[in-house]
């Protein structure tokens, strides 16, 4: 149980500095691609905008302990990652003006939302890649130490 609370909040601090790096990266992109209206804007409620940044960090990075247990199954965990964080995100993202929100173009906010899901596919799918990639090396190191240790046995 000890355990399982360390790692909760392990990946809980995870999320706020995925969060807060995502941020900061959004901000200076705006920065150097002359967004300076939507920076000023940024800055005006930047309370605001930095706990919603930490917020949805906590919702997409965070809940990625869920891949930590054994159960449930593989793709119910993608399925809770992905709808815990879209259902954070979205929500806050129209909240604090990320997203532009017309209830009057149902169309539009539609094909947002399907854009946002495609992104978070993507930074999903480019995390899978890093850490299957970590997994390989650990495995090929551990590989390694293993023939070191029957040949120095031996």
């Amino acid at each position: 149980m000890k355990h399982t609370v360390k790692l909760v909040i392990t990946y809980i601090l995870y999320g706020i500095s995925i969060g807060c790096t995502f941020f900061v990266i959004m901000c200076l992109s705006y920065f150097v691609w002359g967004g300076e209206d939507l920076l000023m804007q940024i800055f005006k409620d930047f309370a605001r905008q930095s706990i919603g940044a930490m917020i949805v960090g906590i919702a997409c990075g965070g809940t990625a302990v869920v891949y930590q247990f054994d159960r449930p199954s593989g793709f119910l965990k993608i399925i809770i990652h992905f709808c815990v964080g879209m259902g954070v995100f979205y929500p806050v993202g129209i909240y604090l003006g990320w997203i532009p929100f017309y209830p009057d173009r149902i169309i539009y906010t539609v094909l947002q939302f399907l854009c946002s899901c495609g992104i978070f596919m993507v930074i999903w799918f480019c995390f899978y890649l890093f850490n299957r990639n970590e997994a390989k090396m650990i495995n090929k190191r551990l590989r390694e130490l293993e023939q070191d240790n029957i040949v120095g046995n031996g």
